[in-house]
């Protein structure tokens, strides 16, 4: 699905340098010099944070653009531009939108178990598993799940988080929004933590200690480090 709106969220501005209502924090940091002083001077105010990557085409943030904050929800609704760029949280109901697909699942979901049984490849814990995923799967309790929608860009609501991190699907239809938003916030963090594709990556503490390290490395050996290009052009100025 794309967003209603014709503005990516990249487009819609952020108080730079303003702590929000809630908790974020924008803030642009071009050179190396000015990302370690940032942080040697805020790191005991911020658990979290983003990071954008310098994609030819950013959707949420620019390249040197940072979103800091004390959650992972909190950062992620910053970046995310919530209440303002369209993305918003639905219930997809699956049952009734593809009741075929629906049907299949569990009737595949037995079959797997039948054969796997045929073969002599399933075990205690397979069979353990498969009736705790029945109880809390069924086809009455399982008829859909949370998911993002108005996703801008031509991000696909089911594709935007990598269940094989390990993520529950939301299936309660009668979940508090807020709570569901708050889990789909914190559950894009992670992704952004894990994944190399995401023109976003995600922080935590022990890892932006890390990447300033590692660019004073770079720039030490005289390799290309964190916004060489932006020192080059000061000096020019």
């Amino acid at each position: 699905m794309k967003t209603n709106s014709s503005c990516l969220p990249v487009y819609i501005e952020l108080p730079v340098q303003t702590l929000l209502e809630n908790g974020a924090f924008f803030v642009r940091l071009r050179t190396l010099d000015e990302l370690e002083e940032f942080w040697r001077t805020h790191q005991d105010k911020f658990a979290y944070a983003c990071e954008g990557k310098g994609s030819e085409k950013p959707c949420f943030l620019n390249e040197y653009e940072w979103v800091f904050g004390n959650t992972k929800a909190s950062v992620v609704r910053t970046v995310l531009r919530w209440g303002k760029s369209g993305i918003s949280c639905e219930f997809y109901d699956w049952a009734k939108n593809d009741p075929l697909m629906h049907e299949m699942f569990f009737l595949d979901r037995d079959a797997d178990r039948r054969s796997m049984i045929e073969i002599g490849r399933w075990s205690e814990k397979d069979e353990a598993y498969f009736h705790a995923d029945c109880a809390r799967r069924s086809s009455e309790t399982y008829r859909g799940w949370w998911r993002f929608c108005n996703l801008p860009n031509g991000y696909s609501a089911n594709e935007w988080l990598n269940c094989s991190q390990g993520h529950e699907e939301l299936i309660d239809p009668h979940m508090d929004c807020t709570d569901v938003e708050t889990i789909l916030h914190e559950n894009t963090f992670d992704d952004w933590r894990q994944s190399d594709c995401w023109e976003i990556e995600s922080h935590d503490v022990e890892s932006i200690d890390e990447i300033i390290l590692y660019w004073k490395n770079e720039r030490a050996k005289g390799e290309g480090y964190y916004g060489d290009e932006n020192v080059s052009l000061e000096s020019d100025n």
